[in-house]
């Protein structure tokens, strides 16, 4: 069994809200994707802004997909979010970061896109709340699964028995099942759930998968 949590990517405001009100309905936490279009292509909303202001009862994971996450933090803090996600390709002072994301008291996890080495963290692993496995080239909707992830995830599995994985990309009813049978315990879904043409039928097939898994 691994838990389900939609994301949302968007790139104004009006689409963020329809998104959220897609969403929300059918879930207890959303994982927002920010991109600065320098780390990734695609330049996303600041997400920071958009939290600030909305009533939600979902909880927010926040998906860091920018070259300096340490200079927005000090926004974050400010919203609801209370799961941090920073890219292992960033290094301008992890361990400071983390430490600090810790003191704010929120959750940090460490991203590693397809081409990113498990050894990439082994100085912070210990201290990280949960690692999630890129199984797509992050910033954008529907990328193709990386199927080359699935070894690395095994791997680092072996190693880190009791670290909690995330993976976020490719993830639809023929992925699930192999993903929670290597060790994932929280499987981040966007382009499935969003182009599905009816998100809370398309969250609820996903669950039931899931929890069968």
């Amino acid at each position: 069994m691994a838990k389900i949590i939609p994301s949302i990517l968007a790139t104004t405001e009006e689409e963020f809200v329809r998104l959220l009100k897609m969403i929300e309905p059918h879930t207890d936490r959303i994982h927002l994707d920010i991109g600065d279009g320098d780390f990734v292509p695609t330049k996303t909303i600041s997400g920071y802004e958009q939290l600030i202001k909305i009533e939600t009862k979902a909880k927010f994971d926040v998906h860091l997909m920018v070259s300096r996450p340490e200079d927005q933090m000090y926004f974050w803090y400010k919203t609801k979010a209370d799961r941090f996600l920073i890219h292992a390709e960033t290094d301008h002072g992890h361990k400071d970061l983390i430490s600090q994301i810790h003191s704010n008291n929120r959750k940090v996890g460490m991203v590693l896109n397809p081409e990113t080495q498990v050894d990439k963290i082994k100085e912070v692993v210990e201290s990280l709340d949960f690692v999630q496995f890129m199984t797509v080239h992050p910033g954008f909707y529907g990328s193709e699964f990386v199927e080359s992830v699935i070894e690395k995830i095994l791997e680092f599995h072996g190693q880190y028995p009791n670290v909690p994985i995330m993976v976020d990309g490719g993830v639809n009813p023929q992925t699930i099942l192999r993903l929670i049978a290597i060790g994932v315990t929280e499987l981040v879904v966007g382009n499935y759930i969003v182009s599905s043409g009816d998100v809370g039928k398309t969250i609820e097939e996903l669950n039931k998968i899931s929890n069968n898994g």
